[in-house]
């Protein structure tokens, strides 16, 4: 049995065995759970910029991958007003 093995049923068994909430709290896993809601977020105002203003360009596309959250909750809430990407991303609090 190899190291990778041994890991993946050591997770699963602390997985099966330590309350839900405890396990939510574990670092590693509470930042990855974190990092796959704001990829989620990026991809989905990444699809509503493309619905709404066409190409993407590769300037807004990197100010997405760099962004923290709270500016990827703000910047799609502002898709509703704005007139352009610019509008967007202009560097102000959300209405």
């Amino acid at each position: 049995m190899n190291l990778e093995s041994l890991d993946k049923e050591w997770f699963e068994s602390m997985v099966e065995t330590m309350p839900e909430e405890k396990l939510f709290s574990l670092p590693k896993i509470k930042h990855r759970l974190e990092m796959s809601h704001r990829d989620s977020e990026a991809k989905i105002l990444t699809r509503l910029l493309q619905r709404r203003f066409g190409i993407v360009p590769d300037w807004a596309n990197e100010k997405i991958a760099k962004a923290e959250q709270s500016s990827l909750e703000n910047w799609s809430l502002r898709i509703f007003d704005a007139q352009s990407l610019d509008d967007v991303f202009a560097d102000r609090p959300a209405s």
